[in-house]
């Protein structure tokens, strides 16, 4: 069956058609309703008749999740998590990678999700990678003329991390990384002054360990940071504090400003927390402690653009005070 809908000025079309165990799943735009008409009608007749376009039935899932990782994902920001999800999914043993695309259904993912003894936010992202997987097989390379996963729901995720940071256990951990308000000369020192940046700045682990001192200006007080998380360059105002701790790093015209990795910090930051006994804390959890603090300075347009957040929504998903610090500022 299908349907046309009008948005704006143009004619969507849309085909869901069960044909030989395959459901047919297509939409199209044009810009009439006769085109679109037309357009439907071949389709399904197509489909119906077995004339459809010649595709590659003998390509698998797993074909077309190495194919995705050797083209798609090294054009992406994130390409270095997403090869590592990808091969992690392609080693599961109950992973349909041996099925062909276009005998491929939904239920055999929610099989297999069903056995994944991880989280659901991980699963949700697992999902979306492998219908992304099958869209571009089907849109770009002709390997399939369906996609059955484009109507699986995602799992319930829990609610926003909300975890503060208390000032006994940020006291805890300086004292642990053994931080002396002068030049680091152990990792473990470093990592506490990158500590102190990120609840100064509200940045990004992976965003302070790969500053650039061309990109620093420590007279004028900000930094700019290149290609962030969401493809935009950002300048960071430093405050006075700020400045202080990368002047601990002695300042130069050029070079990195840390000669460490963000996965050493991560490792590092995981030992601390461990040692310490401190439950339940991420680095990353720096960036709600930061933009909860920064709150209480800056007006919320101030400190989105201060925090990269295009939208104050999704700030307020960093945004974490307490009932009795709002009441305090009531008076």
């Amino acid at each position: 069956m299908g349907s046309i809908n009008k948005r704006g000025k143009k004619y969507y079309a849309r085909i869901r058609l069960t044909h030989n165990y395959i459901t047919y799943n297509e939409n199209k735009s044009f810009p009439t309703k006769l085109e679109a008409s037309i357009w439907m009608q071949q389709r399904e007749k197509a489909i119906l008749e077995g004339s459809d376009k010649d595709y590659d039935e003998d390509k698998t899932l797993g074909d077309a999740m190495k194919r995705y990782l050797s083209e798609v994902t090294p054009t992406k920001k994130g390409k270095k998590n997403e090869a590592h999800r990808i091969k992690a999914i392609m080693q599961q043993d109950y992973f349909p990678k041996e099925v062909p695309l276009m005998k491929l259904k939904g239920k055999m993912i929610i099989e297999w999700r069903n056995q994944r003894p991880i989280a659901n936010p991980s699963k949700n992202r697992e999902l979306a990678l492998i219908r992304s997987v099958v869209e571009t097989a089907r849109r770009d390379w002709n390997w399939t003329n369906h996609n059955p996963l484009t109507e699986l729901k995602s799992l319930p995720e829990p609610p926003p991390r909300n975890r503060r940071i208390s000032a006994y256990e940020e006291e805890q951990l300086l004292e642990y990384f053994k931080f002396n308000e002068e030049p680091p000369k152990l990792q473990k020192q470093m990592v506490g002054l990158i500590f102190l940046i990120a609840l100064e700045t509200a940045m990004r682990q992976s965003e302070i360990t790969q500053l650039d001192w061309r990109h620093i200006d420590l007279d004028q007080k900000y930094l700019r940071l290149f290609d962030t998380k969401n493809s935009d360059n950002r300048d960071v105002p430093l405050s006075k504090r700020a400045v202080q701790l990368f002047k601990l790093m002695n300042p130069r015209d050029t070079g990195e400003v840390f000669n460490i990795t963000s996965d050493s910090v991560s490792q590092t930051f995981r030992k601390a927390t461990r040692y310490l006994g401190i439950e339940d804390l991420r680095f990353h959890d720096t960036r709600h402690e930061a933009c909860t603090r920064l709150a209480r300075k800056l007006q919320v347009l101030d400190l989105a653009k201060m925090t990269g957040h295009k939208d104050t929504r999704s700030l307020m998903i960093y945004y974490n005070p307490t009932a009795t610090e709002i009441a305090d500022r009531l008076g």
